[in-house]
This record gives C-alpha cells, sequence and structure tokens, in this order.
C-alpha cells in the first residue's frame, strides 16, 4: 500500500510539472530570458561605442577619466572623413533610386505577368543578395575593367570610381526591393483596380489614385534597405571604388592606424541617424505594414 501511495504521488507530481498550464509558463520564461540575452548580446556593444565616444579615453572603459565632446569636433572638422561620409550618402541615394525603379518593376512584371524562365528570373533578381559580397565584387570589378571599360566612348565611364559603385549597389539593392514590392503585389487586390477602371478612371489614373498608394510602403521599405545596404557595405566597396572613398573603407583606414576617437564619434552618429529614419519610417511611412497592409487598408 505504502509503494503505490508512493507511486501515485510521484506520478501525480510529474504530472502537474509537466501540464498544459506549467510548460506554457516555463516556455514563455525561456523565451523571455532568450529575448533578453539577445538584446543584451546586440546592444551593449552599441552602448559601449556611444558612451566611449563622449568618453575623454577612448580606447576604454576603465579607468573612466570623464565626458567630453572633442572627439565629435575632431571628427566633423576632418575634410577626408566628411567628404566620405558625404560619398556613401550620394552614393547610396543614387544606387537604391536606381533599386527601386528596376525593382518595382520587375515586381510587376512577376506578380502580373507570365513569360517563359519566370522562376529562373526570380532566382537570378534575387541572386546578388545570396552571392558572396567578395564573389560579387570581384566578378564586378572584372567586368567593368575587361569588357565595358574597352567599349569606345563611353568606356571611361566605367574605370573604377562613383558610377562602378552606383551599379554595384544598384545591382546589389535590387533583390531587396524586388522581394518586399513583389511580395505586396501578391496580396494585393486587383478588384481595386477593376473597379477604378469601371468608374473611368484610365491607367494611368489608376496607378496613381489606387495602386501606389497601396503599395507605397513596400516600396518605400525596399528603397530603405537598399539604401542602408549600400551605406554600409564594405567587401563590395572596396574591389569597385577605385581611388574615390567612401565612409566604410575611410573607417577600415582609421583602425588601421589606430584612429579610435573619429571611428567612435562617427559610428555613433551613424547608428543614431538610422535609427530616427527608421522610426521615422515605421512610424509615418508604415513601413512595418509593406508586405500584408494594414487595417486602414
Amino acid at each position: 500500500m505504502g509503494t503505490k501511495t508512493e507511486n501515485t504521488a510521484d506520478v501525480t507530481t510529474v504530472e502537474r510539472f509537466f501540464d498544459h498550464r506549467t510548460r506554457e509558463r516555463w516556455l514563455r520564461r525561456g523565451l523571455y530570458g532568450i529575448a533578453g540575452l539577445l538584446l543584451v548580446f546586440l546592444w551593449i556593444p552599441l552602448a559601449v561605442m556611444v558612451l566611449l565616444s563622449v568618453a575623454q579615453n577612448a580606447s576604454t572603459l576603465f579607468p573612466f577619466e570623464g565626458f567630453t565632446l572633442q572627439h565629435y569636433a575632431a571628427t566633423f572638422s576632418d575634410p577626408g572623413l566628411m567628404m566620405a561620409l558625404f560619398n556613401s550618402v550620394q552614393v547610396a541615394t543614387v544606387a537604391a533610386s536606381i533599386a527601386t525603379v528596376l525593382g518595382v518593376l520587375a515586381s510587376f512584371a512577376l506578380a502580373r505577368r507570365e513569360f517563359p524562365l519566370k522562376p529562373a528570373f526570380r532566382t537570378f533578381g534575387i541572386l546578388p543578395m545570396i552571392v558572396p559580397g567578395v564573389v560579387l565584387g570581384i566578378a564586378l570589378l572584372i567586368y567593368f575593367r575587361t569588357l565595358l571599360s574597352s567599349i569606345p566612348i563611353v568606356g571611361d565611364l566605367f574605370i573604377p570610381g562613383f558610377a562602378t559603385l552606383v551599379l554595384t549597389h544598384s545591382v546589389y539593392g535590387f533583390p531587396f526591393v524586388l522581394l518586399i514590392v513583389s511580395a505586396r503585389l501578391y496580396t494585393f487586390d486587383e478588384q481595386l483596380e477593376e473597379a477604378a477602371r469601371d468608374l473611368g478612371a484610365g491607367p494611368l489614373e489608376t496607378f496613381r489614385e489606387v495602386t501606389l498608394p497601396i503599395i507605397a510602403p513596400a516600396v518605400g521599405a525596399g528603397f530603405l534597405f537598399a539604401w542602408i545596404r549600400s551605406f554600409e557595405d564594405f567587401i563590395r566597396a572596396f574591389f569597385v571604388k577605385g581611388t574615390m572613398d567612401v565612409l566604410t573603407t575611410a573607417m577600415f583606414s582609421m583602425i588601421k592606424y589606430g584612429a579610435a576617437p573619429k571611428m567612435n564619434a562617427i559610428s555613433a552618429f551613424i547608428v543614431f541617424v538610422i535609427a530616427i529614419i527608421l522610426a521615422v519610417a515605421m512610424n509615418l511611412g508604415n513601413v512595418t505594414d509593406y508586405v500584408a497592409g494594414g487595417p486602414d487598408e
């Protein structure tokens, strides 16, 4: 009898431990713990970098010697670094614009048209996002130098520099726009366009008044992704930039020569700027609803 009672008690304890509510509670706590650890792992390096950017001793936190803004003053008074920053913004803006235009057109072709080798077109469209940066950078450098630069009259445009960097980042940003906009178009209700045409709207008016407002968050998200990927790229830019310096290559040179104060300051500045852009885009541009659409639609 005693043995049976003990076994019954053990079974009851095990069942209580593994019941549905207990499992859900432990799973929830485990997920919260993992999420917390991931946030700590991701944010502590950024926090240390931001702190070092305003610390008098820019190499280490200890011993802490106080706060200063001299590193930011020295960074923004460096003409070479500011020129590299301007080049990065310029290249990213032009490249993201080209990638967005081509990506939107390709997305409409994939979502609205049937043509031969459509799966192959989709595969090759996202290939630049999958191919390693070293491979893509070397391949495009060879392509520019051996083929395009030998074309009469226009060959000089493809000498490594601004044009080659813009073309490389346009190719790199194209898949991000293609995936985001085509995903939105696949969930788009084409009856809305049919209703507009039934009411007398022409093709351009239908696109301007119906289609574009609905896919605009997806287009904006694609542009934003392409811009950020171009701005932060180093590997591909390193191969095709020629003598032109962009921010990532300039920061790489700073690492080699040990210019920690300026590197911390410009890195913290970039983090703040991108965080503000993302916050504005997510709240005002409704970027988070670029695929499935929001309740307002």
